[in-house]
């Protein structure tokens, strides 16, 4: 029984450090964003700035206004990206449907935390821009893919009705204060029981049962044995954690650059699986576009990418999509292996 206890006792504390750690850094790049939005709403900018992306937000059927919520998304993270829609919410012409309700989000889950997350891929050897572009002009087409699925459907066309509290209207700054401490409130509960569900399924064995799931379809996909079980890590438990083992993996001997590049590109566009969809179908989206879509989706790129290179040699390859940092280490034969026909 002690024993018992003791392995509860230790299941928790892990999810409070992971929980503390995650939001401090959180927390860091949120509330800076809340002020700015809370400043460009205060002086009028908001306009301004839809009006630049309003071409982009009308091919995904979404209204001008809600390019700020993709842009804090892209900057900051999905939180960020949430935080926004409900400060922005109460000032939309009209309340949207579950259907662009589901396109936003849907886009802010394959394009979100920009600066880390394509970093991260830069570290493994595939350029910044590429990653970026893969991932920008991703959302742009999995939106308008999905408004297309609805409008023609004609379903998920009722309004969105949100709690009052997320979104209780114009407030002085000091009311928009307290609303927004009751948000970070919100958000702290929230990954504490994400932490928790996802930890769990990894005590369980779920996590495992999955990754094996998914072996075959990334091996049929073209992903070298080597980083099907790095990729199937991604994709299930974040880009972060995947990620970060390529690039461990990408300095040693025999890897090609092919290989990462393609773990990479499916990872970029479907990974936590788990916490992040989990948040988003919390905020309103809908498991068609959420995850049916998103998957199809990131699996057809993927695999386009696959058969488009399939008649490119390592090094060209490496030109074409790698930095060259990694080229270097190619050139210098430090882990890179390269077919040169």
């Amino acid at each position: 029984m002690a024993v018992s206890f003791a392995g509860i006792a230790d299941f928790f504390k892990y999810c409070l450090k992971r929980t503390a750690s995650s939001c401090w850094i959180l927390f860091k790049l949120m509330i800076p964003v809340s002020i700015v939005i809370r400043l460009i709403q205060e002086f009028g900018v908001l306009p301004y700035i839809s009006g630049v992306l309003e071409p982009v937000m009308g091919i995904v059927g979404l209204p001008a206004e809600t390019a700020i919520v993709w842009l804090s998304a892209m900057v900051v993270n999905i939180y960020g990206g949430l935080l926004s829609l409900f400060s922005i919410y109460p000032s939309l012409s009209e309340p949207l449907t579950h259907s662009q309700l589901t396109i936003l989000l849907t886009m802010v889950l394959l394009a979100h935390t920009i600066p880390v997350e394509v970093g991260i891929a830069k570290k493994t050897g595939v350029k910044f821009w590429i990653m970026f572009l893969i991932r920008f002009l991703g959302a742009i087409a999995i939106g308008a893919i999905l408004n297309g699925i609805y409008s023609l459907t004609g379903t998920l066309q009722e309004t969105v009705e949100m709690p009052e509290f997320l979104v209780p209207g114009h407030l002085g700054w000091g009311e928009w204060a307290l609303n927004e401490l009751k948000n970070y409130g919100l958000i702290i509960a929230v990954i504490f029981a994400l932490v928790m569900f996802v930890h769990l399924l990894e005590v369980i064995g779920f996590m495992k049962f999955i990754n094996r799931m998914f072996l075959p379809l990334l091996g049929w996909l073209g992903i070298s044995e080597r980083m099907l079980p790095l990729t199937v890590i991604g994709m299930t438990m974040g880009l972060a954690y995947g990620g970060g083992l390529i690039v461990d993996e990408g300095r040693k001997e025999g890897v090609k650059p092919k290989d990462i590049f393609f773990a990479m590109t499916l990872m970029g566009l479907f990974h936590s699986i788990f916490e992040d969809t989990i948040l988003i179908i919390g905020a309103g989206g809908h498991w068609t576009g959420v995850i049916l879509v998103r998957a199809i989706f990131a699996f057809a790129v993927t695999f386009a990418f696959v058969l488009i290179t399939k008649r490119l040699d390592d090094k060209k390859f490496a030109r074409m999509f790698m930095t060259k940092e990694f080229r270097k280490r190619e050139n210098s034969g430090d882990g890179i292996v390269m077919n040169r026909k």
